[in-house]
């Protein structure tokens, strides 16, 4: 990031004037008054004015695209910032502006009392305000954790007596003190944002800005990081500014900002704006799971606290419920058994079969190469079978060998020991061809692959050569683009730049339909997304699975894979330590964590209310709000136990 020549400024800018400059302070550390940021793209239209589908400004034969509008926003010095809001609601885009890698189109940005438009104190803004990005992979490009802190430093001159002891601090500040000598490539993704916030730390930033920095990460990642940063806003006063769609982060946080449309329309601590539930899903966003439950429980007549945010609040406002109101009938052993049979059994739960859309790996190994050490092994002696129409999930921490191993389900790795078969017909070098057209695999971030200029024929490139007609594959790409939830009339011939990144990563998803391959394997499909956009991808699963498709999805996510998922497959250091239902996986609470995995919250809870009262028998095979209600709702004797029914 540091060292780099910033970007060309493509908005037509105001007027030139002379640069405002506040020495005071006096309108917070980072000031935004009256600020607009438009991108500019390409655009063949002869006269200029309004496009009349988007509303986008044409001017001079280029289309100006609205993405922050008439911003005013304070944030004061030494604030905890959570900016969350639906995906292209202008989030980046506010972050960038405040880090001088874009200035306001219009309006003014002052940054500790300096204007971001004056373009020779650029360095002098990044040096205040240092930023870490979603990708840790993509921010680190020193051979050694030393030499990537020090990137920084060199370029903006430091003396190398101080550079070595601001490195060593840094380093130790984030908790990786003992690995200064350490290669970033051998390290988990929550240590390489560590390293990511040491190199801005070594600036000694007054604000660092995290833009969705936890996004790629497993759970212990994404702790990693939180408790940094949370350390480095309490203990050493840096402004933290977090970008992010995971609402248990925005809980810890001193002030939540909603953006929506390019401006900000919701301002407040965590607990007053999560207090209101369905104000925040108007702006596609959502609850920790507990105040979901908060919220279902006094829908039903339970006296329950409306602004319960954190696990910790939960139990105790439910302890004090059930231990005054709880039916004794309610708490037997027996009783909880006959409620947790009743959930088990609720809908229509999957029956194990064999099919053509089965699949089966057989003591599967690889191992991959390394000049300098040891061949790393990814994936270490894995077998498992999954049914014909079942839907797996796959958890893990960060380099535990899932990518590995679900790229062997369609031949793009080979196994260096053990088989993998497919419709009981084992994949070799003679039919991989055809067993890779039977398995789908979409990669995490697979809109990054999308490359054709329109919709129409990026979804139809993997059919191109299959000898089929114009009208035939125009069916083709229209059945896939419906699959999922895309009108064809209306996207089929626009250009990929112009989708949401919600609705390309449907494009990305239909381009692997279009093949209709029978199993579909899927590498955290959902990273990145809002709440929405990752139940879109999610239902869309949901559906291809109802229509008899195999499906397999990787995951980050407890609370994805708990709703929505058969059977869990849970690796841990190359290995399968579970395979097993919902239900009974995240029963091993204690174990799931020294993986370095979480489990639902909801889980967490009912786990602690089992603990703390034994005597009334709750279950703790809950993981969804349904089953969390149906559950309490039996307890105090105000639901019957024949009337449970499976969460959704």
């Amino acid at each position: 990031m540091f060292g780099k020549k910033k970007k060309k400024q493509l908005t037509e800018m105001p007027p030139a004037q002379e640069p405002q400059i506040v020495s005071d302070g006096s309108n917070g550390f980072i000031s935004f008054d009256n600020v607009s940021y438009s991108y500019e793209l390409s655009y063949d239209e002869d006269e200029d004015g309004k496009n009349a589908e988007t509303g986008d400004e044409i001017r001079d034969g280029k289309r100006y695209v609205k993405a922050l509008e008439n911003v005013d926003l304070t944030i004061n010095s030494g604030e905890f910032i959570a900016v969350i809001g639906r995906n292209g609601s202008g989030k980046s885009t506010l972050a960038k502006l405040m880090n001088a890698l874009l200035i306001p189109s219009k309006g003014t940005l002052i940054v500790d009392g300096i204007d971001t438009s004056r373009e020779e104190m650029e360095w002098e803004i990044r040096s205040r305000v240092g930023m870490v990005f979603q990708n840790p992979d993509n921010q680190i490009i020193g051979a050694s954790v030393e030499e990537d802190i020090a990137f920084g430093l060199e370029n903006i001159g430091v003396p190398r007596p101080e550079m070595v002891v601001r490195v060593k601090e840094a380093a130790e500040t984030v908790g990786l003190g003992d690995r200064l000598k350490k290669e970033p490539n051998l390290m988990s993704g929550g240590q390489k944002q560590r390293l990511a916030i040491a190199g801005i730390l070594a600036m000694k930033p007054k604000c660092i800005v995290l833009d969705e920095a936890t996004a790629m990460l497993d759970p212990v990642g994404r702790k990693e990081v939180m408790k940094v940063a949370g350390m480095l806003n309490k203990e050493h006063g840096i402004t933290i500014v977090h970008i992010t769609h995971h609402m248990d982060e925005v809980a810890g946080c001193d002030r939540a900002i909603v953006i929506d449309g390019g401006r900000p329309v919701l301002s407040g601590t965590p607990r007053e704006l999560f207090s209101k539930p369905a104000e925040m899903r108007l702006y596609g966003l959502e609850v920790p799971q507990v105040t979901a439950l908060a919220e279902a429980l006094r829908n039903s007549g339970v006296d329950i606290p409306a602004d319960v945010i954190t696990v910790a609040e939960a139990e105790e406002a439910l302890l004090k419920i059930i231990e005054k109101e709880a039916d004794p009938v309610r708490c037997t052993s027996e009783a909880m058994q006959k409620r947790e049979l009743l959930r088990r059994t609720a809908g229509d739960p999957y029956v194990f079969r064999e099919g053509p859309n089965s699949v089966e790996a057989v003591n599967i190994s690889y191992s991959y190469p390394s000049v300098n050490q040891t061949p790393k092994k990814a994936v270490d002696s894995v077998s498992f079978h999954a049914g014909d129409g079942e839907f797996i999930g796959i958890i893990g921490h960060t380099g535990c060998g899932k990518s590995t191993l679900v790229q062997h389900l369609n031949g793009l790795l080979k196994p260096q020991e053990g088989s993998i078969k497919i419709g009981g017909e084992e994949m070799g070098t003679s039919n991989v061809k055809s067993m890779r057209r039977r398995v789908g695999l979409v990669f995490q971030y697979p809109e990054y692959q999308l490359f054709e200029s329109t919709v129409a024929k990026d979804v139809a490139f993997g059919i191109r050569n299959d000898g089929l007609t114009e009208e035939e594959t125009a069916a083709r790409v229209d059945e896939a683009l419906k699959a999922v939830g895309l009108d064809p009339e209306n996207v089929r011939e626009k250009s990929i730049y112009d989708l949401s990144g919600g609705q390309k990563r449907r494009v990305a998803i239909a381009g692997i339909l279009v093949m209709r391959p029978g199993i579909l394997v899927l590498d955290e499909p959902a990273a990145g997304l809002d709440p929405a956009g990752r139940d879109s991808i999610l239902e869309i699963c949901r559906e291809l699975n109802k229509n008899g498709n195999t499906v397999i999805l990787v995951s980050h996510s407890m609370d994805d894979v708990a709703r929505i998922c058969d059977r869990i497959l849970v690796m841990d250091h190359s290995a399968v330590r579970m395979f097993d239902e919902p239900s009974k996986v995240f029963e091993n609470r204690q174990e799931l964590i020294e993986m370095g995995l979480t489990v639902p919250q909801l889980s967490d809870l009912f786990h602690r209310l089992n603990e703390a009262l034994p005597d009334v028998n709750i279950s703790r095979k809950i993981y969804t709000v349904d089953d969390g209600v149906d559950e309490l709702l039996s307890i105090l004797g105000r639901k019957s136990d024949e009337g449970v029914v499976a969460g959704q």
